[in-house]
């Protein structure tokens, strides 16, 4: 019997949880705003160990035409690391619409990736602005060229907006669980500090 993809990733959604947190707060990214009182996404412009991407004019004008996207991305040497925050419009209120948009978010993800695997997904939590958020998550892996890479995927409701988070790291053969602790030990400082 075939399962559709939004069955496969709904039932991962809903079973599994291994990067979950309890503690749930409000973290207010919805109160971030510019000079001019325009929305802004308070992320830090400098880190230690990191570099700041900057988003080509063209990238940034086609995300805040889509929910009014905000981004702001940080790479990391080792292994590759790359990661993305979008803080964009919240369509609908509700936990359906919740799931719903991170499946979104995670099938957009496998989309572009041929020959990629959902690993699993559910409710998750992350350290933002201080506090815990909860949410729903996903980690996919997927092999291109040489490399084997995974890519967590964080999608946290506010009460306006949704932070998504993105984190794809290269996972090197026999090095996987160190590179996923350091993965996971970077996003979870670099979010911290996000919305402060």
């Amino acid at each position: 019997m075939k399962i559709s993809l939004k069955r496969t990733l709904l039932a991962a959604f809903l079973v599994n949880a291994p990067f979950v947190s309890m503690a749930h707060a409000s973290a207010s990214c919805d109160a971030c705003t510019g000079d001019a009182g325009e929305p802004q996404l308070c992320a830090p412009a400098a880190v230690d160990g990191l570099q700041r991407v900057s988003f080509p004019d063209a990238v940034i004008a086609q995300n805040r035409a889509h929910r009014n996207t905000l981004l702001a991305g940080y790479n990391k040497d080792e292994n590759r690391l790359a990661v993305t925050f979008f803080l964009y419009d919240r369509v609908a209120d509700g936990d359906e619409e919740d799931v719903k948009e991170a499946i979104d978010a995670a099938r957009e993800i496998l989309s572009v990736h041929p020959g990629s695997k959902l690993q699993m997904g559910g409710p998750a939590s992350l350290p933002l602005g201080g506090e815990n958020k909860r949410g729903n998550g996903a980690m996919m892996i997927w092999h291109e060229g040489s490399d084997d890479y995974a890519s967590f995927l964080w999608v946290l409701p506010m009460e306006k907006r949704f932070m998504k988070v993105r984190a794809t790291y290269v996972r090197p053969r026999g090095g996987e669980v160190e590179a996923m602790r350091s993965a996971m030990d970077t996003v979870k400082s670099l979010s911290d500090q996000v919305c402060r």
